[in-house]
Order: C-alpha cells, then sequence, then structure tokens
C-alpha cells in the first residue's frame, strides 16, 4: 500500500472514530433527555391529586380525545385497577402488565417495561390516606425517534467519512504532486538521462530542502559518471594504441627467434630452452593483443548493421574443432536451424571463446552438452559441460575483463581473463542476456538468450 493511500486510510479511519463518538453522544443525549420530559411528566401525573377522583367519579370522554399517559390504582391485592389507558379514547392502547417486581421497583424510578406496547411505569402514593397510583406513557413514538435519530447519525457518520476520505486524498494527492515529480525525475535519471534534474519544490519546506540535496547529489554523481568515462575512454584509447604498436615488434621478434632455430639447429640445450620459450611467451603476448584488439572492436559492434545469417552452422563448425582438440570427450550437438541479426564474426569469435574454455578448463574426457533452439520469438544458445564450474560469487566478476578464478598468472594455461569478456560483449551488442548456471552435468551451463530476429 502507497504511502498516500495510508494516510488517507489513517484519516478516514480518525474522522469515522471521531464522528462515531460524537454520534453516540448526540444519540445518547438526545434519549437522555427524551426520557427525563417523559419521567417527569409521569411524576407529575401521579402527584396530580385529581387522579385519586377519577374512579369515584368517572367522565366518559369524548371518542376522538387522546391521552397520552394512562393511569391505574393499585389494589390491596396489588391487582391494578385502570382508571384511565392510553391512546384514543376509540382505541385505547392496552395497560401494561406489572409483575409484584416490577411495581415494586417502579415505586423506586420509572421503569420500562416490555410487552405488546413498551411503555415507561412510574408508581407513586402521594397520600398515605390513598390508594398507589401507577402512571404509564407509550414508548412507541419515542423508540420511533430514536430509531430515525441513529439511522441519521449513522447516514451522516458515513457521509461526512466519506467526504473527509475523499477531501483527505485530494489534499494528500496535491502535496505529493512534487513527490512524484521527483520520482519521475529520479527513474529518467536511472535510465541514463544524466541531464536531467529533480524539480524544485517550494523553498522553505521539507521537499524543497530535500530537491535541492537531491540536485546537488546527481550533480556529483553526473561529474564522477563523466570522469570515469572520459578516464574508460582514454584507458580504451591507450589499449588499441598500445595493442597496434606492440603488434608490430611481436611479429619481428617472433620472426628472428624462428630464424635462430632454423640457422642454429646446433644450438646448446640452454639456448635452444631460452629460444623455445621466448617463442612461446611471444605467441601469448600476440594471443594477448589480438584478444584486446577484439574487445575494441565490441566496444563499436553496436553500431554496425547486423545481418541476417544461421547461428548454428557457426556452433556446429566451432564445435567440431573440440572433438578434433580431445577425441575422447562425449560431445551431445542438439542444432535446430536458427537465423538470427548480428555480426557473423562477432559470433564466430564468441563460440571460439566458449570451445577454448572448455578445452582449458574441463577434464578431455568431460561431457559436453550443446543446445541451440528458438522459442517465442528469442533463440537460446545452452551449453553444459561436466567441468569444476564457477563457484556463484565469482560468476559476475568473471565477465570483468582480467579476471582470472585462479587469482595467479598461469603460462601453461595460456588464458588472460578475456575470453567471457568478450562473450559478454558481444552478448550485450546484441541486445541479448547471459546467464551462467549450474549444469545437469556437474559443470558450468552457459545460456545465451537473443532476439530470433
Amino acid at each position: 500500500m502507497s504511502l498516500r493511500s495510508r494516510i488517507t486510510l489513517l484519516t478516514g479511519l480518525l474522522i469515522l472514530f471521531s464522528t462515531a463518538i460524537l454520534g453516540a453522544f448526540v444519540y445518547f443525549t438526545a434519549s437522555s433527555i427524551q426520557y427525563q420530559t417523559i419521567d417527569n411528566g409521569l411524576r407529575s401525573a401521579v402527584a396530580d391529586a385529581r387522579i385519586q377522583n377519577l374512579a369515584d367519579n368517572p367522565r366518559p370522554a369524548p371518542p376522538d380525545a387522546y391521552s397520552q399517559i394512562a393511569i391505574g390504582r393499585v389494589n390491596r391485592d396489588n391487582t391494578i385497577t385502570v382508571l384511565r389507558q392510553a391512546g384514543y379514547t376509540s382505541d385505547p392502547l392496552p395497560f401494561p402488565t406489572l409483575t409484584a417486581a416490577q411495581l415494586a421497583q417502579s415505586q423506586q424510578t420509572a421503569i420500562t417495561v416490555p410487552g405488546e406496547v413498551t411503555y415507561r411505569v412510574l408508581a407513586r402514593q402521594p397520600d398515605p390516606k390513598r390508594a398507589m397510583a401507577v402512571a404509564a406513557t407509550p414508548l412507541t413514538d419515542v423508540e420511533s425517534n430514536l430509531k430515525q435519530l441513529a439511522i441519521s447519525i449513522i447516514a451522516a457518520v458515513a457521509l461526512v467519512t466519506i467526504i473527509g476520505a475523499l477531501t483527505s486524498w485530494a489534499v494528500v494527492r496535491r502535496f505529493f504532486r512534487p513527490v512524484d515529480a521527483m520520482v519521475d525525475s529520479a527513474q529518467a535519471i536511472a535510465q541514463g538521462d544524466t541531464k536531467r534534474r529533480v524539480p524544485t519544490a517550494q523553498p522553505g519546506t521539507e521537499l524543497g530542502e530535500l530537491s535541492v540535496a537531491l540536485n546537488a547529489m546527481i550533480g556529483a554523481l553526473t561529474e564522477s559518471i563523466t570522469r570515469v568515462e572520459a578516464s574508460e575512454v582514454q584507458l580504451r584509447k591507450f589499449v588499441s594504441n598500445a595493442s597496434h604498436e606492440i603488434r608490430t615488434p611481436l611479429t619481428v621478434i617472433r620472426g628472428y627467434v624462428e630464424l635462430l632455430q632454423n640457422e642454429s639447429p646446433d644450438a646448446s640445450g640452454l639456448q635452444a630452452r631460452a629460444l623455445t620459450r621466448i617463442a612461446t611467451e611471444s605467441h601469448r603476448l600476440e594471443g594477448l593483443v589480438t584478444q584486446l584488439l577484439v574487445l575494441e572492436n565490441m566496444d563499436a559492434l553496436a553500431q554496425q548493421e547486423f545481418a541476417a545469417f544461421d547461428l548454428s552452422q557457426i556452433v556446429r563448425d566451432f564445435f567440431a574443432d573440440l572433438t578434433a582438440l580431445n577425441p575422447g570427450r562425449p560431445l551431445l550437438l542438439d542444432l535446430g536451424s536458427c537465423f538470427i541479426n548480428g555480426e557473423p564474426n562477432a559470433w564466430r569469435q564468441l563460440v571460439s571463446n566458449l570451445v577454448q574454455n572448455i578445452s582449458r578448463h574441463t577434464p578431455p574426457d568431460g561431457a559436453v552438452e550443446v543446445h541451440l533452439s528458438q522459442h517465442g520469438g528469442e533463440t537460446v544458445l545452452t551449453v553444459d559441460d561436466a567441468g569444476p564450474g564457477i563457484p556463484i560469487g565469482q560468476r559476475e566478476a568473471v565477465l570483468q575483463r582480467f579476471t582470472r578464478l585462479d587469482e595467479t598468472p598461469s603460462t601453461s594455461s595460456g588464458g588472460f581473463g578475456l575470453g567471457m569478456s568478450i562473450i559478454g560483449a558481444v552478448i550485450t551488442a546484441h541486445g541479448g542476456r547471459l546467464e551462467l548456471l549450474d549444469s545437469p552435468l556437474g559443470g558450468l551451463r552457459v545460456q545465451i538468450t537473443i532476439p530470433a530476429n
């Protein structure tokens, strides 16, 4: 639930609680006043000396006469003689039936007696020489009025709560407009629009101070990103220039080494080993230069025009080389014809790096399974091996340049930690995604997903 929804809900609950308490107070106050008025009328009725003569001097009332209070006289055997009934003379209401306990209680205070008609009853004996008088008034109108009052209060509470909640929602929504603008700007900045800034809210408010602080932070981050990007561009330019410059001396060194090896067949063992060592390291250094140049080309790959080609043919050709390198290795190729838009040479480099990694890091007899298929507009290339795999905590790191899992340079492996970087760069340039997972064969699963066309 959003913050604005929580604020609106809390405000609505507070309004509901407050108006409900106020409504209950109004209801019980009105009820108390009405009952006090009725009780006062009953006291006046039983105190009126004229009611003592009703039995002795009965007077017929007109047919349309209406009496609010019924009068009765308590006999010696606690029976009640009705002297006057409530209601119209032509259609009087029945006098309440009182038990001995109710009669005794009504002498202390007015009580409510339920029945066919609910009555408010009070008994008094104003004159010890006279019989006890009982006054009773029907509560039909009172109960109806209180019921209508309760309905009105409930409706008013509901209406006030709804209006208050809607008003609160409108106020909160207006208050949160600067926050929404900040969120939109932050999302745009996160997507790469570093020139955008958070709209400045009203000065002197908390949101105003927040917007100023956010803009200052974004400005500092933008400057840092600009410096890092400039430094990265310079570094790439340096690596590119250095790679091109080193390539020619390396070729010359390898040429002279081969010349010495061919022209000095009688060289001593130490000299022969030295020449062999120089040739090997020159070859490795030339491989490093080649990979650096490949990475440079990968950085510009996204700006090139792509063409459609069959990826399955490239995968089949390079994994055939793996069979040639390790004839005893179990290899399963499940390759469907999959055409994609891309740069074929970049994919050749990608698949070549996959083959080299398998050959370098897995046992010669370790099983390899390769699956290539299309699902829902995507092409999926999955390569499983039975090697040692890559720990989960290091799978992100291997995609960085010059990252080696053994943490120590190895002249025997021939790797420089650039293979997975090249693979990741190719996939990124083609709008795909790379996942390094656990393989059912026990090693590493490399899963590449790219748009089919």
